[in-house]
């Protein structure tokens, strides 16, 4: 095995070097020596919390990952060039990626096994930490399900979908111990179980959720649950997609999503699974989610939505989602707008970041049942119309009734509605195989290729190389396609 240097740079500093106070912050980039870390259960809940800033971060769920899957699909764009968007981070939008121009690709996988890197050293740990059994085995519950977490975000951003070749496909090389480093890349089908292994082990201890206003900044029960619907989804596992999704909706049902009167991101919504805190501390300012997409108060503003898009949102009579456009730079109402700075805040992105929420749920099991889950198209157009009917006012046209492909293209359309800027645009069409075209009439002027304006859901460029310098340090194997 060879040592992966920028994997463990982070866990390195924290082994070799010390500090003045006792006192581990909850930013992990304090250089702390290792016996501070591990003996006891205080010091190491104080590591897990510094996990969750790290996972908020710009370079992974603060702006890189969700503004990657957004421009990377059909339904948003950079401003046109008039504006002078930031050239370096376009290369996503205009699918010119390689090993060493890979925008945001070497930051994110830096950043994520950063966050993994402070996770195995929490479980390496926390069962000899001094401390109550009761708070080691939640720390632990909590690490194993952040670990599969960002696990599965590195795997659909750097590995091939499920789709493509299935288990035998490139997985990722998978680090679990905070003493001993892999390089090798396992299989998907490898990497997709340990993912599985790590929420369904932390689903064992974790306790049953309190749903007090603001518990969903932290990992929960019923957040594991949703997360893991996602992982079955993606694996094209359905019976698993659906049964957990109906776990979330035993606890979770109709009256908690939002209604067309009440669809605000504010913090914490009835619709919250999971969503990680920001705060005037750990908030990335004009480089988090809202500064991209909302050009007010000083924000950047430089990606806004096609009118692709625009037409798409305007399907629905009185659907709260159109009502998020709002004017952007080129004066036109194209800026979409989910993410609002939390009321006197001083920042541009003081707002929380939604993980996962339950309108994703409903169409999880949606997806599941049209794709042959127990319950089949009936089943699907009922938990695609539940939805639906808290975002139309003329219900009765506007709801489902297709079948066959036409559902899951309905469904695939609801998803862009629903969960645009949430994480899921380029990813939704390359995990079912759909191919990405974009119209050149939403795109004129805005510095792309016409040549990269329609690509094959299988095509290299849609995910992210390993970076070079990852390649160089450890002699991993390249991504097929680079």
């Amino acid at each position: 095995m060879k040592s992966i240097k920028y994997i463990v740079l982070a866990v390195a500093l924290f082994l070799q070097q010390g500090c003045n106070d006792d006192i581990l912050t909850q930013t992990p980039d304090h250089v702390i020596s290792e016996s501070l870390v591990v003996n006891s259960v205080e010091k190491l809940e104080s590591l897990l919390n510094g996990s969750y800033n790290e996972i908020s971060k710009g370079s992974y769920l603060g702006r890189i990952l969700y503004k990657r899957a957004a421009v990377k699909g059909t339904d948003f764009r950079f401003v046109k060039t008039t504006y002078n968007p930031r050239d370096y981070e376009q290369t996503e939008y205009r699918y010119e990626e390689s090993s060493n121009n890979n925008g945001g690709a070497q930051n994110m996988w830096l950043q994520c096994f950063k966050a993994i890197g402070n996770l195995n050293l929490i479980l390496d740990n926390i069962e000899t930490a001094e401390g109550n059994n009761g708070d080691k085995q939640q720390i632990k519950a909590q690490a194993l399900a952040l670990r599969g977490m960002t696990y599965f975000d590195l795997t659909r951003t750097f590995a091939y979908p499920w789709i493509k070749e299935g288990a035998s496909a490139q997985g990722l090389p998978l680090n679990l111990s905070s003493t001993e480093i892999i390089t090798e890349r396992s299989t998907l089908g490898d990497t997709y179980n340990q993912i599985i292994l790590d929420l369904t082990s932390s689903l064992t201890i974790i306790n049953d959720n309190t749903w007090e206003q603001g518990s969903t900044k932290y990992i929960t029960k019923t957040g594991i649950e949703a997360l893991l619907a996602r992982i079955y989804l993606y694996k094209q596992d359905w019976e698993n997609a659906l049964l957990f999704s109906t776990n979330v909706l035993a606890v979770r049902s109709e009256s908690d999503l939002m209604n067309v009167d009440s669809y605000v991101f504010d913090d914490y919504t009835s619709e919250s699974l999971f969503e990680i805190s920001i705060t005037g501390d750990n908030s990335v300012g004009s480089n988090g989610l809202s500064a991209q997409f909302d050009f007010r108060d000083g924000g950047q503003g430089d990606v806004i939505a096609t009118q692709t898009f625009v037409d798409l949102l305007q399907t629905y009579q009185g659907d709260p989602r159109a009502a998020l456009l709002l004017e952007d730079k080129e004066g036109t109402n194209m800026a979409f707008v989910k993410y609002i700075n939390r009321s006197g805040g001083a920042g541009l992105s003081i707002h929380n970041i939604p993980v996962i929420r339950l309108s994703e749920i409903y169409l999880i099991a949606a997806e599941a049942c049209a794709n042959g889950a127990t319950g089949g198209d009936a089943q699907a157009i009922i938990y695609l119309n539940t939805l639906i009917n808290k975002r139309t006012t003329n219900y009765n046209v506007d709801k489902a009734t297709e079948v066959g492909t036409a559902l899951k293209t309905r469904i695939a359309e609801e998803r862009r509605r629903e969960l645009a800027l949430e994480g899921h645009g380029i990813y939704d069409y390359i995990r079912t195989g759909i191919d990405i075209n974009r119209p050149e009439s939403d795109h004129v002027n805005t510095g792309i290729n016409i040549n990269n304006l329609n690509i094959l859901a299988t095509s290299a460029k849609t995910i992210y190389p390993i970076p070079a310098s990852e390649i160089e340090a450890s002699q991993m194997q390249q991504t097929e396609g680079y």
